[in-house]
């Protein structure tokens, strides 16, 4: 393996070899050697292996920022990041009919108490961006006029307290990956007199759970609605937490039905604009994707959070 081919481990996939196609038609982009995916090895003992340097795996996918910030110093590999589209939101529950939620001014106001740059620096280890909406900002839809939620949190607990939800407390549905999050926000929110309970999503949620974390990413060239904003609020969403919204398919619809640019980017910032003027999601930031890397490879990763390895190349 250490003079054929590079070993990765990607929880996308179990064990796989893949054989450089020798008859490729693109001379810049022919591979050279052996690829395998192999997550017998397991993503913990892989990590300890590419700081170890010992030749069994080169790049590890998909780290957790408490995974990549325990990264030992090494001279054998490193942590490599990539600014991918991604996202990290919190999804409101709505779905109950008295649910607190279904106000838009409710979902401002918690929107306000967080205060996103300590979020991603003291719950993530600071690896990511923060990002208005869904999409960030110079990308393909992004609108240059709006920027992040304030931090208010005066404005905040007046609004929270006027909803009928001062002084309770929020549960918070996520991945273990993201327990530092929470307990971020959870100090964002005890200034202001709210409690918050993180709840594993490896576990059956309560059914008054109030947000649940969800991280997304967006694999088109430059068609976000329909990969990322679709998925939590369009009429087939799979991560919509509450009733249909007539208001957003409306926007959808009109998407599907413009079909040059610039009007179709237009409507994608429409979309971006509607979603925050709404405070439709909890928004949060984007995640940087994290990769331990072996020195003896020279690794790109793609911003669509594809595991595509066509310019990764051995060294020397």
């Amino acid at each position: 393996m250490l003079t054929e081919g590079v070993s990765l481990i990607d929880s996308r996939s179990d064990r796989v070899v893949m054989e450089p196609n020798k008859t490729y038609w693109n001379p810049d982009r022919k591979p050279t050697v052996r690829i395998i995916y192999d997550n017998v090895i397991g993503k913990t003992e892989g990590i300890k292996s590419v700081a170890a340097g010992d030749g069994r795996v080169d790049v590890v996918f998909d780290l957790t920022p408490d995974e990549a910030h325990a990264f030992p110093a090494s001279e054998h590999g490193k942590i490599q990041t990539k600014k991918a589209k991604t996202i990290l939101t919190g999804v409101f529950n709505e779905n109950r009919p008295d649910s607190p939620w279904r106000n838009p001014e409710a979902r401002r106001a918690l929107n306000l108490a967080i205060d996103r740059e300590f979020v991603l620096h003291q719950g993530a280890h600071g690896y990511g961006t923060v990002i208005p909406a869904f999409i960030q900002p110079g990308r393909y839809g992004a609108d240059p006029e709006m920027k992040p939620f304030p931090h208010d949190p005066e404005a905040a607990k007046s609004a929270l307290e006027a909803a009928g939800i001062g002084g309770r407390e929020l549960v918070f549905v996520a991945s273990p990956a993201w327990e530092g999050v929470v307990a971020a926000i959870g100090q964002c929110l005890a200034k202001i007199g709210l409690g918050c309970r993180f709840v594993s999503a490896k576990e059956e949620p309560p059914e008054e759970f109030d947000v649940k974390l969800e991280w997304y990413f967006d694999w088109t060239p430059q068609y976000p609605v329909a990969c990322v904003h679709r998925e939590f609020f369009g009429k087939d969403a799979t991560l919509r937490q509450g009733p249909e919204d007539p208001d957003f398919d409306a926007l959808y619809d009109k998407l599907l039905h413009t079909p040059h640019e610039p009007q179709q980017e237009e409507v994608v910032r429409a979309v971006e604009r509607y979603l925050q003027d709404q405070a439709k999601a909890l928004f949060l930031y984007a995640p940087y994707t994290l990769f331990a890397v072996s020195d003896r490879v020279a690794f790109t990763p793609y911003d669509t959070c594809m595991s595509e390895l066509a310019e990764t190349r051995i060294k020397g």
